[in-house]
C-alpha cells in the first residue's frame, strides 16, 4: 500500500533494482537519477542498485529485497554490466541469458505490482560493450511488449549527450556526475510511459 505522508496524503512507494548506474555511483550528492527522479515527482522511494551487479544478480535478488515493503509499483534497469567482457575475455552474460533473465523478472514483477524496464545505460569508454547494451536496448522492448510490461528506451538519447559523456570520462570512464543523472532523470519523467506508469 502507498505510505501516508504527515499531510494525510498518500504517497506512491516505487523500487529500483539494478546496478550501479541505479544506485547512482559517481554522484555526489548521492541521489542519482532514481533520487532526481522521485524528488521531481514527490514520490517515494528505496533504491537496490548493486554496483557491478549483471541481470542474473538482480533475478536472484530482487523479491527477497522487495519482501515487506510494500510497493506500489516496480522499475528494474538491468544489462550494462552483463555486456562487459569478463576476466576470461567473454562476454559476461551472453545475449540469449540476458533476455532470458530479464523475462524472467518481468514475469514474476507483474504478479507483485505494476513494472517499468528502463534500458541500461551506455558505458562511455567501452565502446563494443555500448554497442551490445544498444543492441539489448532494442530487443528488451520486444520481450517487454510480449510479456506486458512498460519499457522506455532512452539509451539512444545517453549514447548522444555531451554532458554524459563528458561526467563519465572526466570521472571512471563509466559513471557520470550530477549533470549526467540529471539528463537521465529528465529523460524519464519527461515520457509519456513513465507519466502513464506512476498515473495507472
Amino acid at each position: 500500500a502507498a505510505a501516508a505522508h504527515q499531510s494525510g496524503e498518500i504517497v506512491m512507494k516505487i523500487g529500483f533494482f539494478g546496478d550501479s548506474f541505479t544506485h547512482g555511483v559517481g554522484d555526489p550528492t548521492g541521489k542519482g537519477w532514481v533520487g532526481r527522479l522521485c524528488d521531481a515527482t514527490g514520490l517515494d522511494y528505496e533504491k537496490f542498485g548493486v554496483p557491478g551487479d549483471t541481470s542474473e544478480g538482480v533475478m536472484n535478488r530482487w523479491q527477497a529485497q522487495a519482501e515487506g515493503f510494500g510497493f506500489d509499483r516496480l522499475v528494474f534497469m538491468i544489462g550494462s554490466n552483463d555486456a562487459l567482457l569478463n576476466e576470461h575475455r567473454r562476454v559476461t552474460i551472453n545475449e540469449v541469458n540476458r533476455l532470458k533473465n530479464a523475462k524472467a523478472i518481468m514475469m514474476a514483477a507483474r504478479a507483485v505490482a505494476p513494472t517499468l524496464f528502463v534500458s541500461a545505460l551506455p558505458v562511455v569508454d567501452d565502446a563494443p560493450a555500448s554497442g551490445r547494451i544498444g543492441d539489448m536496448a532494442r530487443q528488451m522492448g520486444m520481450i517487454a511488449r510480449i510479456n506486458k510490461v512498460a519499457y522506455l528506451d532512452i539509451f539512444a538519447d545517453v549514447a548522444a549527450s555531451d554532458v554524459w559523456r563528458t561526467e563519465a570520462m572526466a570521472n571512471d570512464g563509466a559513471h557520470p556526475g550530477e549533470g549526467g543523472y540529471q539528463l537521465v532523470a529528465d529523460l524519464i519523467a519527461g515520457h509519456t510511459v513513465w507519466q502513464d506508469f506512476i498515473e495507472g
